[in-house]
């Protein structure tokens, strides 16, 4: 019989609340600590899988009811201090690794190692995701795709109205006596966002067992959209250099990309599940004795 049963909703509330609050002040104490640092680029990418599939498993998650023993709370809690003092000691950035191991490591504080079984998919995301950086460090040449995306951003400006030209993966925006150089590097081809977008979409809809021949369709659009989500994201980037300056520009292009990117996540898996639902099966009607 399931725990549920024996602990009152609220204790289960309350518990998935201090789970949350916990992993915000883990993996944001990395940041305040004197002799840590936080590498946010990584944080951002870790935030914003656990964001989705939380919001997606909401409900799940809620009336989970599973609860650690005391030696996986001394486990976990030991896991997280034992990582905090590695990155002290040797002087690194909490990154992607960090971050995984202490949410693997709350987990076990806060539901046991049993748990692994509903938190698996954003687990084995970040450790996945981890081996597509590596993947996509292992690509020889982006020399083709840069000059192309340059050459569409330079395009693009000009359809705009924005005077500009480019030379290889280099853009000028000549606005007014100035011009602006902006070089479309590897990162700026896509190669990343659209290997993390298969990963994460992936995952999350093994999760639900589907047929292969449901998924191909499915990710032949998903793919696309990341492909051309990153298109959307230059744009938006050259822009803000255009009108807003440097400044702006460079956050801009360190930030917009990870919110436009959990966007179109977002609307993906809306997308998807309802298109894997099953369909209700009508009932037959009655038949009359005649």
């Amino acid at each position: 019989m399931s725990r549920l049963l024996d602990e009152p909703l609220s204790v289960l509330k309350s518990r998935t609340n201090a789970f949350l609050f916990a992993m915000a002040a883990a993996f944001l104490l990395p940041a305040a600590l004197p002799g840590m640092s936080l590498d946010f680029p990584y944080f951002f990418i870790m935030v914003i899988v656990l964001m989705a599939w939380f919001i997606m498993k909401w409900e799940s998650y809620r009336t989970i009811d599973l609860k650690s023993r005391r030696i996986e709370i001394i486990l976990g809690v030991g896991i997280i201090a034992a990582d905090y003092a590695e990155n002290v000691t040797l002087g690194s950035s909490v990154g992607l690794i960090d971050l995984t191991l202490i949410f693997s490591a709350l987990v076990i504080t806060f539901f046991g190692l049993r748990a692994f079984k509903f938190f698996w998919v954003p687990v084995v995301y970040g450790l996945v995701l981890l081996l597509g950086y590596q993947i996509e460090n292992s690509i020889p040449n982006y020399v083709a795709l840069q000059n192309w995306m340059a050459g569409v951003m330079a395009s693009t400006m000009n359809f705009l109205g924005v005077k500009a030209s480019v030379s290889g993966h280099v853009v000028a925006l000549n606005s007014g006596t100035s011009t602006l150089l902006l070089s479309v590097e590897g990162d700026c081809t896509g190669i990343q966002g659209i290997l993390a977008f298969g990963m994460l979409s992936t995952m999350a809809l093994l999760d639900m067992k589907p047929k292969v021949s449901r998924l191909i369709p499915l990710f032949v659009v998903g793919f696309a959209g990341a492909f051309m989500i990153n298109i959307l994201r230059l744009i938006v980037v050259f822009l803000t250099f255009e009108f807003l300056g440097v400044d702006a520009g460079t956050t801009m292009h360190v930030y917009f990309g990870y919110v436009i990117f959990i966007a179109w996540v977002m609307v993906f898996w809306a997308l998807a599940f309802r298109y894997l639902a099953p369909r209700p099966v009508s009932s037959p009607l009655p038949t009359l004795p005649l």
